[in-house]
């Protein structure tokens, strides 16, 4: 309750800043329109929740209310640690870290940079960090503060008309950035409380599917063994190129497609324990992709291979791990089956840090993103369950054991996907450091 008094008294002294310098601003006709701006710009803050159709709002009403040749939103990444650009479709799209000196500047200042005013204090920053700056077009770096924290960077270019940004200009758009803030920041937290629930319930279900399978597997599996055995004993007396030695035959495929499955469920329900040693992920992911070599290459799908950092070792158990590689990858062969020439099939594999867990360990990220059909809204949470799937051979087991995986190596399974364009699945697993 005390911090919702607190966020309207904080709201309430942006808006009297506000109204203030809009007294100069809107003295005469011609800023109507730029009044009406703002209004608009203040009731999509207050009722949008989505957060990426916020975002994608608040860029075209500052676009709107201060006309600039580029505009660019980085916001924190909880799994990286680092800025990263919003709204971009870009593979590796532009980024800063949370611990490089642009930041640390924002932060120890509290006000914006004006580029043109300090063009001596870029060679303080990281050459990465000058080289996203230039590439922007940067004129003005505002940071976004919540609770002295910077959440987010709002990079703008020059004034469309070539004019200087003037002094109460920038202090409106400051006031307005700063109630973006905390409305973006709303709803990223409300993004992330919404995916920990759906992980929590998703890990449950989990759970009680498992047992439901290891009965029903224990019960389907010794009849299917005696029904296999007599079809074997039978089939010795039919000609195989006879009509009913055929169809003898096709008995048999059945009953061992009917065991994979037993199998498959008895994998999911009860997985083996982990052999827990020294695993290097980059020769782990080298392993299996010279593995399925023949069959990427069948399929002509090339794949791309950055890794973002030197330390690729972890604990874990290689042989489960691999698994869950090589069904990801396979996945993503499957899903770009259906490209043509203009489509190009592409996979790209990444690894990187990610956040702290604690003081001893952290996240390493593992994305493999393909360039296939994606997978529809309506579908996406439903890949990690149990025979569920979109293949006409599949048995809809091999997510849900990979997610098992990964859980029980404390680590997480995170997937997204634009139908059309592609699906990207992220591994979460624990480092020391």
């Amino acid at each position: 309750m005390v911090c919702f008094f607190t966020t309207v008294y904080r709201y309430k002294r942006y808006f009297e800043q506000i109204i203030i310098i809009m007294f100069h601003l809107f003295s005469t006709p011609h800023h109507i329109e730029l009044k009406q701006l703002l209004s608009e710009f203040n009731r999509s803050l207050m009722l949008i929740a989505d957060r990426q159709l916020l975002i994608k709002n608040f860029l075209s009403k500052v676009s709107q209310i201060t006309p600039v040749e580029s505009i660019s939103l980085f916001l924190s990444d909880e799994s990286t640690e680092k800025y990263k650009e919003q709204g971009t479709e870009e593979k590796n799209p532009p980024y800063f870290s949370g611990r490089g000196k642009l930041v640390s500047w924002l932060a120890v200042n509290e006000r914006p940079l004006i580029v043109s005013e300090s063009p001596s204090l870029l060679s303080y920053f990281s050459e990465e960090e000058q080289e996203v700056l230039k590439r922007l077009k940067a004129e003005i770096v505002y940071p976004l503060n919540v609770m002295n924290r910077i959440s987010g960077i709002l990079v703008m270019g020059k004034k469309v008309n070539g004019k200087r940004f003037g002094k109460q200009e920038l202090e409106l758009l400051s006031l307005l950035l700063g109630k973006a803030a905390f409305a973006i920041e709303h709803a990223s937290l409300y993004e992330i409380q919404r995916d920990r629930l759906k992980r929590m319930y998703r890990t449950d279900r989990l759970a009680v599917l498992g047992e439901l399978a290891a009965g029903a597997a224990h019960e389907i599996k010794n009849p299917l063994t005696s029904i296999r055995s007599t079809i074997q004993y039978l089939s010795s007396d039919f000609d195989p190129d006879t009509e009913k030695g055929q169809m003898m035959h096709e008995l048999l495929n059945e009953t061992e497609r009917i065991n994979k499955i037993v199998q498959g469920l008895l994998s999911f329900a009860r997985p083996s324990e982990l052999n827990t040693t020294e695993v290097n992920l980059e020769q782990l992911i080298n392993q299996t992709l010279l593995l399925i070599n023949n069959t990427l290459k069948k399929q002509q799908v090339e794949v791309e291979f950055e890794y973002f950092t030197e330390e690729t070792t972890i604990m874990g158990d290689a042989e489960q791990l691999k698994q869950v590689c090589l069904n990801i990858i396979l996945n993503a062969v499957e899903a770009m089956k259906g490209n043509d020439e203009s489509h190009p099939r592409t996979l790209y594999i990444s690894m990187e840090h990610g956040a702290m867990i604690d003081a001893r360990s952290r996240y390493l990220l593992l994305s493999f993103e393909d360039t296939g059909k994606g997978i529809d809204e309506k579908n996406i949470e439903n890949v990690f369950n149990p025979f569920f799937t979109t293949k006409e051979e599949g048995t809809g087991l091999g997510l849900a054991i990979c997610y098992g995986i990964i859980n029980r190596h404390k680590g997480e399974l995170e997937v997204r996907s634009t139908p059309g364009k592609g699906t990207c699945f992220t591994i979460k697993l624990p480092q020391h450091v």
